[in-house]
């Protein structure tokens, strides 16, 4: 089983605005559609990262205020996965006025 970070964003208007700056950050372009309700990044640096976004499950209350769930997973090394969760925070926090919690 492929081990899993998320980073939860709270204070984006939109899953896309999340897909966007991670997709900035990454150098990599986003794809709707394959996965209902999630953005998925591709082209990433390392071929072996995955990284998707979407809502994270029982959010509750006004959209401005939704949680936004990064999920990160890397297909051969737990310790790949865990710096690029890391490089994402970092630049996420530098980039934006959000709010973020890594798991």
């Amino acid at each position: 089983m492929t081990e899993v970070d998320h980073i939860d964003v709270i204070g984006a208007q939109s899953v896309l605005e999340v897909a966007e700056v991670v997709a900035a950050v990454l150098g990599a372009r986003m794809e709707m559609g394959g996965e209902p309700g999630r953005i998925v990044i591709t082209g990433a640096p390392d071929p072996d990262l995955r990284v998707v976004i979407g809502l994270a499950i029982n959010d509750r209350g006004i959209p401005e205020r939704w949680t936004r769930r990064i999920t990160i997973t890397h297909e051969h090394s737990s310790g790949e996965r865990r710096r690029w969760t890391q490089h994402l925070h970092r630049a996420l926090t530098e980039r934006r006025d959000w709010t973020l919690t890594s798991t």
